[in-house]
């Protein structure tokens, strides 16, 4: 009895907190270093979509393989890309610094941030 009245209790107080007023947002202004770069990654299928608007678009997803970067069709076939050409496609606005493979043959995009 003891132990249902404390739970109720503690209940009322959590809910208490919650329906408190909320925080007010507070604006963060984020500043990058000097030459610094961020690295964002693209999945054999969000990265197709390169090779489906500039290759062939039977593409199905695209991977960076020990050979290179390459568009899979719908056949099976591959076809070579451009990986930097691929970064450039997924974030227009950025400065492409590089592109590498991730261990998962995703296609790793380095940009300036």
């Amino acid at each position: 009895m003891l132990r249902r009245a404390l739970v109720l209790a503690a209940g009322a107080l959590l809910a208490g907190a919650l329906t408190a007023a909320p925080a007010q947002a507070t604006p963060v202004n984020v500043t990058a270093a000097p030459n610094s770069t961020v690295d964002i990654v693209y999945g054999p299928v969000s990265g197709a979509g390169y090779c489906m608007t500039h290759i062939d678009p039977r593409t199905v997803v695209a991977l960076y393989k020990t050979t290179g970067y390459v568009c899979m069709l719908t056949t099976g076939a591959v076809i070579p890309a451009n990986p930097l050409s691929a970064c450039a496609y997924h974030e227009p606005t950025r400065v492409v610094v590089s592109a590498f493979r991730h261990p998962t043959e995703a296609l790793v995009c380095r940009y300036v941030a």
